[in-house]
């Protein structure tokens, strides 16, 4: 596990040494290297991040490619609509320069972050981890997720696209024309959307971005 003094100021979940990743854990280039004046962000979950297809493959990609502009992808695999909410603010903090527009690909209201013992990092945690505290727990992470959803609308300086995968409610993004990851296609795990599902999520999103 990546240790936590990378994570002071991001949580991240991408593996060692892959040169998919770069130094803070993200499926992106370094961030020394991006444009700041011409960038996209995206923040979200494994879709976001896109597991199951090539980095070219992704939907942060294709939509970034098709506006000439830089990428920052911080989607966490597992990560919650908390993770989302932390690396969008601390992203606001740490640098001055705004993107053009920021792509929020929003988690189950019922993920979360939590310290684990014996590991060195913040790891994503849900159903499948801790279902009895999600059973007592539901109606406060789904408005966590409410809160987090309108002040970071309200907060943040720039537009935001909404993203939304197809098997998740979507009743708290009243106020949101929220574009839909519908999947079409498998990706190379089997469990995650392929690159069709990402193509036409992107066209979508460069849509909306271009209205």
């Amino acid at each position: 596990m990546r240790n936590i003094s990378t994570q002071k100021d991001f949580i991240s979940a991408g593996p060692d040494d892959d040169n998919e990743y770069n130094m803070h854990g993200f499926r992106c280039k370094e961030f020394a290297d991006i444009d700041m004046n011409n960038y996209i962000l995206f923040s979200g979950s494994s879709h976001t991040e896109g597991v199951g297809v090539n980095p070219d493959q992704t939907f942060g990609h294709i939509v970034s490619a098709a506006m000439k502009c830089d990428q920052v992808n911080l989607g966490v695999g597992g990560g919650g609509i908390d993770t989302v909410e932390h690396n969008l603010l601390m992203w606001f903090l740490k640098y001055d320069k705004h993107p053009k527009a920021i792509v929020v690909e929003w988690p189950d209201y019922s993920r979360y972050i939590k310290d684990i013992h014996g590991q060195t990092n913040l790891c994503p945690a849900g159903m499948w981890s801790n279902s009895q505290f999600i059973t007592y727990a539901k109606d406060a992470l789904y408005i966590k997720g409410e809160m987090a959803y309108h002040q970071l609308h309200k907060i943040i300086p720039v537009p935001i696209i909404d993203v939304m995968y197809y098997k998740m409610t979507n009743n708290f993004y009243v106020d949101s024309h929220v574009i839909w990851h519908s999947e079409v296609d498998k990706g190379t795990d089997g469990c995650h959307s392929g690159p069709k599902t990402h193509f036409n999520t992107a066209e979508n999103i460069h849509n909306a971005l271009i209205r």
